[in-house]
């Protein structure tokens, strides 16, 4: 059992605090041309940026091991470097942070830390740095080793290994957010692997999308702006105004045609009494089944869903909102046949016609529906397989695409505006003003896609030499 930090959390830190120090040292070079009545805010910028950055450094570059096994566990971190056998560990705990009544800010501080991890030595051993914890099993002196956010291990897998190798000395204390239990889970739908292949389509189809807005509403409305600009800057503004307007709703429509089938794909959902409830958290949305808004769709009836059967809710005067997909939106496959008997359980007791007829409906498509052998259960929360990293890897690499992409609609912008800026004096500037407003944008979307693409890749080059 091999416990790091992830790769990540330690070279975005190393990254900043390269720059915050070379930012530092460039301003302490400047200072020699800098006159008296700047220097002490430029010092203070100097030492701000040495002390954060060397922090930072420090901290990404200090050793963070610690390693288990049936012998024992040997801790090389910044508060202990030790070698123990079990023999000279009395317990080691999984618990909650401490509630105290600290000062605000401590307090705070205490009430966002996550489950860590205590090491008990056995009487008589001597671990060379200060007790400063206490052992929430029995009140002896103790160290705090880790907190388990800060390293790359899930809390169950860990849980698993560490009761494993520890035996009787691991005590699992600590309370994590378990997702309510009540009610019936519903099956993951699509299953893995049609969901892949359901992505991929939706990819597909919003690429399609994407090229058909550009070459069908963008461009052409930028060149009848241009065109009515150079015959009258009155006609090419009003031309501009209506063209922002059309492509607000045209990109608002799009976007919801190609984004609101992909919202539903990897909502965890479960009934529970009369509640369909979607998510796992304990304040995830319910919607009540039987209060006449539940209403079944059919295939076509909702724009960007395909060959998909959909559960809606739809209540009077408002146009329905998806809720559940009933059946693959790429092939039409139906949801496992349990799913849709206990959905049509709940709508069938309904007092409301509409839920009882949105239950009818859900009888006649069970009756069609195959029979799944795979349990409701979510998959492990354990150790991910290479395979999920590359995946991560594939899905962040067409992230920075997509933005490479969108780097496109930015230098049309400014070259349209670049056309006609020295024609006019409203047109034209106002093309220009709009571009750099979408470039600065864009930088942001770009960086966090980058950033986003690193962490995957990392993730992969971790998971091979771990």
């Amino acid at each position: 059992m091999k416990v790091r930090r992830p790769y990540f959390d330690r070279l975005v830190p190393l990254v900043f605090g390269m720059l915050l120090l070379a930012g530092a040292v460039g301003i302490a070079y400047g200072l020699m041309d800098i006159a008296w009545v700047g220097l002490f805010l430029s010092a203070a910028a100097v030492a701000l940026g040495l002390a954060t950055g060397g922090r930072l450094v420090r901290d990404a570059v200090v050793p963070f091991r610690v390693d288990v096994d049936s012998h024992g566990l040997s801790v090389r971190i910044p508060k202990l470097n030790r070698h123990l056998l079990w023999d000279e560990v009395a317990a080691v705990v999984l618990a909650d942070a401490p509630a105290t009544a600290d000062a605000p800010a401590t307090a705070v501080r205490r009430m966002l830390r996550g489950p860590r991890l205590l090491l008990v030595p056995a009487a008589g051993v001597s671990l060379g740095v200060p007790l400063t914890e206490k052992s929430p099993v029995d009140g002896q002196a103790a160290v705090e080793l880790f907190e388990l956010g800060e390293v790359a291990y899930k809390e169950d897998q860990f849980t698993r290994d560490l009761a494993l190798l520890a035996g009787e000395r691991f005590h699992p204390l600590f309370r994590p957010p378990i997702p309510p239990t009540s009610g019936v889970p519903l099956r993951h739908f699509p299953d893995q692997t049609d969901r892949a292949r359901l992505k991929r389509w939706l990819d597909r189809r919003r690429a399609l999308l994407f090229v058909g807005w550009y070459l069908l509403v963008l461009v052409p409305l930028l060149s009848l702006t241009i065109v009515a600009t150079q015959h009258k800057e009155l006609l090419g503004g009003i031309v501009l105004v209506v063209s922002l307007v059309v492509v607000g709703i045209v990109t608002t429509v799009v976007r919801h045609f190609t984004e609101s089938c992909r919202d539903l794909l990897d909502d965890e959902a479960r009934i529970d009494g009369t509640d369909l409830v979607i998510g796992a958290g304990p304040e995830s949305p319910r919607i009540s089944l039987v209060s006449g808004i539940v209403t079944v769709r059919q295939p076509g009836q909702l724009k960007g869903f395909g060959e998909a059967w959909v559960l809606a809710r739809s209540a009077d005067e408002e146009p329905p909102v998806p809720v559940l997909l009933l059946a693959d939106p790429r092939t039409g496959l139906l949801r496992d046949r349990d799913d849709l008997r206990a959905l049509e359980a709940v709508l069938r007791d309904s007092a409301d016609e509409r839920d009882r007829a949105a239950g009818r409906q859900l009888d006649e498509l069970a009756s069609q529906a195959p029979t799944s052998v795979a349990s409701p259960a979510r998959p492990s929360a354990g150790a991910q397989p290479s395979r999920v990293h590359a995946t991560a890897l594939w899905q962040a690499s067409k992230g920075v695409g997509r933005a490479v992409v969108l780097l496109g609609v930015v230098v049309t912008v400014m070259i349209a505006g670049g056309w006609v800026v020295e024609e006019t004096t409203v047109v034209g500037p106002a093309l220009i003003v709009s571009a750099i407003g979408m470039f600065v944008v864009w930088i942001v979307y770009a960086v966090y896609r980058v950033v986003v693409l690193l962490r995957a890749l990392l993730m992969l080059v971790a998971r091979v030499f771990r």
